[in-house]
């Protein structure tokens, strides 16, 4: 699963309590579950399990990959602070930050480079529109990749 915010690591509405029960939920119906969310400030949970690049346009990104565990359920935090190091999670003032949408792009794909070095998922939930763009770059960027180019994806709007 991939979305902006879960239980207990950053929250601002209802998409953390679902990202807080969901896979705990799943989990107890014996699957496993990962979780995938920006390592934003104030979260120091998890250790460090490696680092990702993603390719962005005329650059590389580089982020460090964090990874904690609680009740059967591993949360992956992806650290990049010139993203994700801030005061709130959106923005302030009632105002979006203005590169929220590069920040999301990069939340989805680094998710993505990620997923693709480790072993096969089943399917991936992405959530809200922070994680949109999953399905899509599991069909184009990923499209190659032995088995995430064919993995089914699930978009939730909550």
């Amino acid at each position: 699963m991939v979305a902006s915010e879960a239980l207990p690591f950053a929250k601002t509405g209802g998409l953390a309590d679902v990202l807080g029960s969901l896979p705990r939920a799943l989990r107890r119906l014996g699957h496993d579950v990962d979780v995938v969310i920006p390592r934003y400030r104030g979260i120091a949970a998890g250790d460090r399990i490696g680092r990702v690049s993603v390719s962005f346009g005329a650059q590389v990104i580089d982020a460090e990959v964090f990874a904690t565990t609680n009740d059967g359920v591993r949360t992956v935090f992806l650290d990049h602070p010139v993203y994700f190091d801030r005061d709130y999670l959106y923005g302030t003032g009632g105002h979006d930050y203005a590169d929220n949408a590069e920040r999301f792009a990069f939340l989805a794909h680094g998710a993505l480079e990620w997923a693709a070095s480790g072993p096969p998922y089943d399917v991936i939930h992405a959530h809200d529109w922070q994680a949109a763009l999953i399905p899509i770059l599991l069909r184009t960027v990923f499209a190659d990749h032995p088995w995430l180019g064919t993995v089914p994806a699930i978009f939730t709007v909550h």
